[in-house]
């Protein structure tokens, strides 16, 4: 396969009536979902969509975000997904800084009328590896949407390694509660079609009864997901996740540091499961990864090593940068931030890094979160890491400006320790990195993607306290 495009027909060619594609309202096979993604891409030419024009989607997961996003690329067009619940300020920056030829809803009346349309044949394009396939804007840590330029071989190279790794086969259904706009999410459909297996989808876990009873009745061989959602499941409902996701053969957890704790926890309640992480970026998907069942609870703080042809380094100040097939070319229209981040051909990812003698990378931190205490770098996940070994800690989250504060939520009837958490992290860091204030919190204010908010939490608030 040399592009996105050759995914469809080749599955289709190969298992017509296998289910490729549902959400709760409806199923495609193969051959179904092939004809409807080419009768919008049949419609998008008719609207005056060429090849190179970026079309935004704004649709929540659903068969219909999948027939579109696939309907933009055999259009020959550059698919834009955009979160469903979109801001009205994000979406027009969006569209100003791309200029979509057209925005797609699953409400239209126009793209209802386009995937009812049958035996239609998509339009004949010419498009090569290294072509756009997709502008995914993430805000990243500057609050503004830049887009991230991804061709077709960018992806392509990044699924290849994914399926290698994960094993995926035409067996494999997985249940993707993911954003199907961001990466993660996306990732694992296009890795199911091209391994010819089957996808459930729909958004977040806003019906966790409907998820769990999906996974044990579909026969869910996956369930990609953040630590928020892992740790949601485990703690609000243990034995319903226990029962229904007993059959699960692996998951993929990312977005954000999984605990160790944590990874013990899910271990623990799922022995039979292949529990999964990796390191990546939207600009360089998938970097590394690795099997915690595999490698152990030594390798619990590990992301793992490199994939094929991706090279990790540890920059002289602790930055890691990644390099390789993977790796984007740039950010839509924003040459100088591109040139930011992208130096001799390698992505400076913001992120603090260590490599062991085997090459496997562990994650430190963000550069931006450092905390300065007397001219002594502080890294915030470091103290966070130490905080969450403590038995009456359930959650923790540290931030500062010039002394380091440490915010805690309470393990179920745990007591607050000012005293003892102290001692708890004396015993295990060197003194200037110890919180010098420590904050009992209902909870971590956290991105959508498990990260915590540090400005967030040294904002003054009435419930600040336990």
């Amino acid at each position: 396969m040399q592009l996105l495009t050759d995914i469809l027909p080749a599955q289709a060619a190969i298992r017509p009536e296998a289910e490729a594609v549902c959400d709760p309202n409806e199923s495609l096979s193969y051959a179904a979902l092939l004809e409807r993604v080419n009768a919008v891409a049949f419609g998008l030419h008719g609207a005056g969509v060429e090849p190179g024009d970026r079309v935004a989607i704004v649709m929540p997961n659903s068969v219909d975000f999948i027939v579109a996003h696939f309907g933009v690329l055999a259009a020959g067009a550059v698919s834009v997904p955009c979160e469903p619940g979109v801001s009205d300020a994000t979406l027009a920056s969006i569209v100003a800084s791309c200029s979509p030829k057209l925005v797609l809803r699953n409400s239209d009346d126009v793209f209802k009328k386009w995937i009812q349309v049958g035996g239609c044949e998509a339009p004949k394009v010419e498009r090569s590896p290294t072509d756009l396939a997709a502008l995914m804007y993430t805000t990243g840590t500057t609050g503004t949407p830049k887009g991230v330029m991804l061709t077709h071989a960018n992806v392509l190279a990044a699924l290849r390694n994914i399926c290698a790794f994960i094993g995926y086969t035409e067996a494999d259904r997985e249940v993707v509660v993911l954003p199907l706009s961001h990466n993660f999410g996306l990732g694992h459909v296009y890795c199911n079609l091209m391994s010819g297996g089957a996808v459930y989808t729909e958004p977040g876990l806003t019906r966790v009864g409907r998820v769990l009873r999906k996974i044990r009745d579909w026969g869910a061989t996956g369930f990609p997901g953040t630590p928020l959602g892992c740790v949601m499941l485990m703690d609000r409902y243990g034995e319903v996740f226990r029962e229904r996701c007993a059959g699960l053969r692996f998951m993929v957890v990312n977005s954000a540091p999984l605990p160790p704790k944590r990874a013990k926890q899910l271990r623990e309640m799922l022995p039979d499961l292949d529990l999964m992480v990796y390191y990546g970026l939207t600009e360089a998907s998938r970097s590394s990864f690795i099997s915690l069942t595999r490698e152990g609870p030594e390798c619990y703080d590990s992301v793992g090593p490199a994939m094929d042809g991706v090279c990790i380094e540890i920059s002289d100040t602790g930055e890691v940068l990644v390099s390789g097939p993977t790796v984007t070319f740039g950010y839509w229209g924003e040459p100088e931030r591109t040139a930011e981040v992208i130096r001799n051909g390698k992505l400076h990812t913001g992120d603090l890094g260590e490599l062991d003698a085997r090459g496997y990378l562990r994650i430190t931190g963000r550069i931006k979160d450092v905390v300065n205490v007397g001219g002594y770098k502080v890294v915030p996940e470091e103290v966070e890491r130490v905080l969450l070994t403590h038995a009456s800690v359930a959650d923790a989250g540290v931030a500062g400006v010039d002394r380091v504060e440490a915010f805690v939520v309470l393990a179920d009837g745990a007591e607050f320790d000012e005293a003892e958490l102290s001692r708890h992290c004396f015993a295990q860091l060197e003194n200037y990195k110890v919180p010098t204030r420590y904050h009992c919190v209902e909870a971590i204010p956290r991105t959508d993607t498990g990260k915590p908010r540090r400005a967030a939490l040294l904002k003054p608030s009435e419930d600040s306290s336990c």
